[in-house]
């Protein structure tokens, strides 16, 4: 299969353009994942620039972004923010107002490296008291270390949290210091908290935790639903579930429900069932965001889990995991991972076969029972070859256990995704070369699928053999067109070379195919590569409409490095190929061709020669009004190079 799509860009974004530019131009964190803090922390206006002052050109180009991301071009929307930002003084409120902008498109598509390389950028040009305010610099910073947590890098973002807090000088929340310094250090301590749970540090989250209620008991604001959750959290995380219920129990935030049940599930096993069966029902009728729907999903998960039903439980761990990157709706503690479900299906097949008396090592018997199990009971199937794949003592059977648990992961829906999170996401396989062929070559096609190059082309270096039922010659188009398509120019290069080299027989349609790639080196304009690679073709494989095509695509590569005598002399030649009395629209478009090139060449005679027969047989009176403009053309070129001559 040829695909040379695209990859889409998922993303997700609220348009609240009103709110959002309120938010903009006040120090607030605004990331995506922190967004419950948004009511909690409003701060004066930045450099004294008050809301009814805005600019309505800046308000009308920050709106124009929010239109852009929500129609699925978050790229154009940063390429325009660049480009308006540029409209405006360097460090000015109205820059600021944009730069921030950029911070948040970039959080609501999750490229929390690019935020950290850009607050870093800022930090380091803008001056201190001149160019940034301190308020301006601590909103970029608390920026960069949001961006940090989400990509795991807690220790560094602890680091920093400190240094602001020990910078601020104003660890009493009830001194004369001004509100928005209170809060923001207020969001400071609550990361802090953050910091401490991805560190799995529970000591510290506790006496930070009791230190923050403390100082923050007069001050509800900075005790909002963030900091409830914040401390169920670290209730769940310290084995007091009971208290998360009573604490979350006048909520109606689905996150905080759903922590709630969580906390019920732990404390109540013996009504998992029910808690599972009542959230079911609940979200099949209720209208949630992805985010919501997945946190209510993990804790019917978890409920399934309580009951020993692991069939259930891999059904919708599944599900969590096509969708993992939304775990931080609950916290950062509630990952999972491929290796969770590897794990789930081992315990099951482990399970059936103590129930059958198999003995380990036994692998035929393994296969024997899984083989009966497949068409009724897919689960049970599957997870007796996860058994074997993972604890037979031969290569070979543990190659084959893969392969049958490909096939019946393939049958499902978004199976090819699930495919290349169980295989390419966690640590049960060392390395693809310990993979049968036929896992890659699955996990190829979901590469495919998505359009990314990337994974395709390193996936498809480690295979030598085509999949089944594919010639080599096929394979190594496709596999040498990925590699192009991705930039990895020579290895196409290569492949294309070795397949012609090595081939004996090759048809009409994988020549076809041999095209297609040569256009996209000549896309690229790797015209020289194509000029050796068009040459190396074996005569005997060429008809003679394949010939003339041949000669038709090495004049376009001659034309564009320039070599326009060789260039003409090739589109001639197709067009002779194409019809002795080179009459028939193909021949007519070569010789209108080499005509084109013979006049960059200076080669005027020659030109008009063939532009003059093309006139005499040419029906079309647009395609002789193009001829006749031409010639007019050349007249022009050929007198205005007379006169040069003339002048010296």
């Amino acid at each position: 299969m040829w695909r040379s799509k695209l990859p889409a860009m998922k993303f997700y974004f609220t348009k609240k353009s009103i709110l959002i530019f309120f938010l903009l131009i006040m120090g607030v964190s605004v990331t995506r994942s922190y967004a419950n803090e948004l009511s909690a922390v409003m701060l004066e206006p930045v450099f004294g620039l008050e809301l009814a002052k805005a600019s309505p050109v800046a308000f009308q180009s920050l709106e124009q972004m929010d239109e852009l991301v929500q129609l699925g071009m978050p790229a154009l929307a940063l390429r325009l923010l660049t480009h308006e930002q540029k409209k405006w003084p360097m460090y000015s409120a109205d820059w600021y107002a944009f730069e921030r902008k950029h911070i948040t498109l970039l959080a609501a598509l999750d490229d929390w490296q690019r935020i950290i390389d850009r607050v870093e950028w800022l930090l380091q040009e803008a001056i201190p008291n001149r160019q940034i305010s301190l308020q301006v610099l601590r909103w970029f910073s608390t920026q960069e270390i949001i961006a940090q947590l989400r990509l795991g890098q807690a220790e560094t973002a602890l680091s920093q949290l400190r240094n602001l807090l020990w910078s601020s000088n104003q660890f009493n929340v009830n001194s004369n210091s001004n509100s928005n310094d209170s809060d923001m250090i207020a969001l400071w301590r609550r990361l802090v908290i953050r910091a401490y749970l991805a560190l799995n540090a529970d000591a510290d989250v506790q006496k930070s935790l009791l230190r923050y209620q403390h100082d923050y008991s007069s001050n509800n604001l900075n005790l909002n639903l963030d900091w409830r959750l914040l401390q169920a959290r670290s209730l769940l995380r310290t084995h007091r579930a009971d208290e998360v219920i009573t604490l979350l129990s006048d909520s109606k935030s689905h996150i905080a429900q759903a922590l709630r049940l969580l906390a019920a599930v732990r404390v109540r096993s013996d009504n998992a069932e029910l808690y599972a069966e009542e959230i079911s029902n609940y979200i099949n009728k209720s209208k949630l965001t992805k985010g919501e729907l997945w946190a209510y999903k993990y804790v019917i998960y978890q409920a399934y889990l309580v009951q020993n039903k692991l069939s259930e439980a891999t059904q919708v761990l599944k599900t969590l995991l096509l969708q993992r990157e939304l775990y931080s709706v609950l916290g950062d503690e509630f990952i999972i991972s491929s290796d969770d479900l590897w794990a789930l299906y081992k315990t099951i097949g482990l399970q059936i076969g103590n129930r059958a008396k198999l003995l380990q090592g036994d692998d035929l018997s393994w296969y024997s029972l899984a083989s009966e199990l497949q068409v009724n009971n897919p689960v049970e199937a599957l997870s007796l070859y996860v058994v074997l794949a993972f604890n037979s003592s031969d290569k070979a059977r543990q190659k084959i256990a893969h392969k049958e648990i490909v096939a019946l992961l393939q049958k499902e829906k978004n199976g090819l995704d699930l495919i290349n999170q169980l295989y390419l996401h966690g640590s049960k396989v060392s390395s693809l070369h310990s993979l049968p062929q036929e896992v890659r070559y699955s996990l190829i096609d979901y590469a495919l699928s998505k359009s990314n190059m990337k994974l395709a082309v390193r996936l498809m270096k480690s295979v030598q053999q085509p999949p089944e039922g594919e010639n080599d010659f096929s394979w190594a188009m496709r596999k040498a067109r990925v590699m192009i398509l991705e930039g990895v120019y020579k290895d196409g290069e290569a492949v294309l070379a070795s397949a012609v080299k090595t081939a004996d027989l090759v048809t009409e349609n994988q020549l076809d195919h041999f095209l297609q790639v040569i256009f996209d080196l000549q896309a690229v304009r790797r015209h020289q590569q194509v000029l050796v690679l068009l040459d190396s073709l074996k005569p005997e494989w060429m008809n003679e409409n394949v010939h003339r095509e041949i000669f038709f695509w090495k004049a376009e590569s001659y034309s564009a490095l320039d070599q326009y005598d060789r260039a003409a002399w090739s589109y001639l030649k197709s067009a002779q190929l194409a019809d002795q009395a080179q009459a028939d629209l193909w021949a007519q478009s070569a010789r209108f061709k080499a005509a084109g090139v013979l006049v960059k060449a200076s080669l005027y005679d020659d030109a008009q020669a063939i532009y003059t027969r093309l006139l005499a047989i040419t029906t079309s009176d647009s395609r002789k009004s193009v001829i006749k403009q031409e010639l007019q053309q050349i007249r022009l070129l050929s007198n205005a190079d007379k006169n040069k001559a003339n002048e010296r």
